[in-house]
């Protein structure tokens, strides 16, 4: 893209993925690109996948979580492999974010998205989602790997 290009919300999204939550989420001890990060533990794959929704001047976005077992990852996706492309597994664990998020005593946020306008700063943003997928998703994760894995 050139210098001083507008970027609509789609590609500034793509940009704030690419320079904060991919780079985030490898630090977390995920792998992948794009849309989708996963984590292997006790036989199960755990996946953080990014859900989006756009209009031409801002984007929001949730993470789904899910986990399932490697094998039953593997199966899937050599029977349906248009499963891979949409983030999930016949038989996986699958939460979203707000759903693992507790307040209170115990009560989850619920449906929680996050917005990036286009050509807004996004890095608290970014953060906020991190921190998120650090101090909710990945342990709610490897509670079901644990728990799958027994």
């Amino acid at each position: 893209m050139e210098a001083g290009a507008v970027r609509n919300a789609d590609e500034w999204f793509r940009l704030m993925v690419e320079t904060g939550l991919a780079p985030g989420l490898r630090a977390l001890g995920l792998s992948g690109m794009g849309k989708r990060f996963r984590v292997l533990a006790d036989g199960q794959v755990g996946q953080v996948a990014i859900l989006q929704t756009s209009t031409p001047r801002s984007t929001r976005f949730t993470l789904t979580l899910s986990v399932s077992s490697t094998d039953e990852w593997s199966s899937q996706l050599r029977i349906r492999p248009y499963l891979r492309a949409a983030g999930h597994t016949a038989g996986a664990w699958q939460e979203r974010i707000g759903d693992v998020m507790l307040v209170g005593s115990g009560v989850p946020i619920g449906d929680l998205w996050w917005q990036v306008d286009a050509g807004k700063p996004f890095t608290r943003v970014s953060r906020e989602a991190l921190t998120a997928v650090r101090e909710f998703g990945l342990p709610a994760m490897r509670a079901q790997m644990r728990a799958r894995a027994s």
